[in-house]
């Protein structure tokens, strides 16, 4: 397999009749699914091969189908996030140059208000479709664009090839075992590289992909039980939540044979239940950005190691970068296959990409071959000369019930330079006093660490992907 389409084809050639994809409303067997993709790739050979085509759906069966009649027309597909802002989707759309806008009806609406010049629009439920010749991409031609979600800065256009793509499903397929007996449900969005990913995945294997347009905990719980769910991604939060309900509920999670996050913070407690809940089934995190997809896997076979992002995936190489000779923690550097070429317009790529290895700006260590990511080089903090990594505060305060989420950052001080501010977001009905996280910090860190302030907030700034902001609290 080459480009992303033959993923599609040769599923839809193994078992035609086979559901393919589930989203609230309807079914689409790979028949139908091949059929629709290659009608609608026939409407988009109107455009130059190569063109930029923005996309703005929900996890629907009509994002699956608009996605794949893009890139099988050799165009690049522009994915927007759902929850986009109204200054993000306008800098987007300015900066990808599409040719065309393919929206669902209810998110038509959105580009109203944005100055659109030479710029087609349409909904998805207004296209015709028409015969035209078939049109091949190659493996090194863009498939889709994607904006980074500017947690620390302005947001970058990351393209991805057809062979970046292919490449990394590759990886997914032979680490976590995806075949086609599994039926996936994925309650994370498909714009995002996550989501995508088990797109591509769940394709390429011809197994059934269920889509679910939000993290909705009952909702996961339920289908996972109608539908004889074998998988499930989820980010790590998703997954602290579903842990907190009865043993009843969390009985219906027994069967899973996978459940695979990302390497946002991931409680080694909420680690050790979901083993627990698992009769044969896995626990699984990887580590990567949308430029640098999949890039290291971590199967938690024990409770060894809780906290590592695992081992560069194959083909793919990874090595730390510090000015201090002595230090054994560094920025992150990747190179391999998955890894982009440059940035959308150059922008960003002399600062990014060195002779293939991307900086990360990420910071990581290295034990026995196991990567563990300490957090990002801009939200280190300075006490008095020491370093301290934000992340190793909010692990120790997250494991106290009653908290939701918790991010630590610089605050100046007249003596000491900087020290340890905390935001934290209490779950509902929870009583935790600062008192409380003061006295457990005092106990758990060293005195340089423990915060001189702590915060209460209802909520944190996101990005439209739901990241936090830490810039912002700065």
């Amino acid at each position: 397999m080459n480009v992303i389409s033959d993923l599609l084809n040769a599923s839809y050639n193994a078992a035609p009749e086979k559901i393919a994809i589930i989203d609230d409303n309807s079914k689409l067997s790979y028949s139908e699914l091949y059929d629709e993709v290659n009608r609608l790739s026939s409407y988009l050979n109107q455009f130059p091969q190569k063109s930029v085509i923005s996309l703005l759906f929900d996890n629907t069966n009509d994002f699956v189908v608009s996605y794949l009649g893009v890139v099988n027309s050799g165009c690049i597909a522009h994915l927007i996030p759902t929850g986009i802002s109204l200054s993000n989707l306008t800098d987007q759309i300015l900066s990808a140059k599409p040719i065309l806008i393919l929206s669902s009806d209810n998110y038509f609406s959105k580009f109203s208000e944005i100055k659109l010049e030479n710029i087609k629009k349409i909904k998805f439920s207004d296209i015709i479709t028409k015969s035209s010749n078939t049109r091949n991409p190659k493996p090194s031609d863009y498939a889709y664009l994607i904006y980074t979600s500017g947690t620390t800065s302005s947001p970058k256009g990351v393209p991805i090839t057809h062979s970046n793509t292919i490449f990394t499903t590759n990886n997914i397929v032979k680490k976590l075992n995806y075949n086609k007996n599994d039926v996936n449900l994925l309650p994370l969005s498909l714009s995002h590289s996550f989501g995508l990913g088990c797109l591509h995945t769940s394709l390429h294997v011809g197994s059934t992909l269920i889509l679910q347009k939000n993290a909705d905990i009952s909702k996961i719980i339920n289908s996972i039980e109608k539908n004889n769910v074998s998988t499930l991604a989820a980010i790590p939060s998703t997954l602290s939540k579903i842990v907190s309900n009865s043993n009843s509920v969390l009985n219906k999670l027994s069967n899973l044979r996978l459940i695979i996050t990302n390497s946002t913070f991931f409680p080694p407690e909420t680690i050790k239940n979901l083993n627990k809940i698992l009769t044969n089934g896995k626990v699984a995190t990887y580590y990567g950005l949308t430029e640098a997809s999949r890039s290291t896997f971590m199967i938690f076979d024990d409770d060894d190691k809780l906290e590592s992002v695992g081992k560069p995936s194959e083909g793919v190489s990874i090595k730390l970068i510090s000015d201090e000779t002595t230090s054994s923690i560094g920025e992150i550097w990747i190179k391999g296959s998955n890894v982009i070429e440059k940035y959308w317009n150059d922008e960003h790529t002399t600062a990014n990409i060195s002779d293939g290895w991307l900086k990360t700006g990420d910071l990581g260590k290295i034990e026995d071959d196991y990567l563990y990511i300490l957090g990002r080089i801009d939200d280190l903090i300075n006490v008095s000369g020491q370093k301290v990594y934000p992340q190793e505060i909010e692990r120790v305060v997250k494991v106290l019930s009653g908290i939701e989420d918790v991010i630590a950052v610089p605050m100046k001080h007249e003596l000491f330079g900087e020290v340890v501010k905390l935001f934290v977001k209490k779950s509902k009905e929870s009583k935790i006093l600062k008192t409380d996280i003061l006295a457990h910090c005092i106990k758990n860190l060293e005195r340089y660490k423990v915060p001189a302030k702590i915060e209460f907030v209802e909520d944190f700034p996101r990005t439209d992907y739901g990241k936090i902001k830490r810039f912002m609290l700065k």
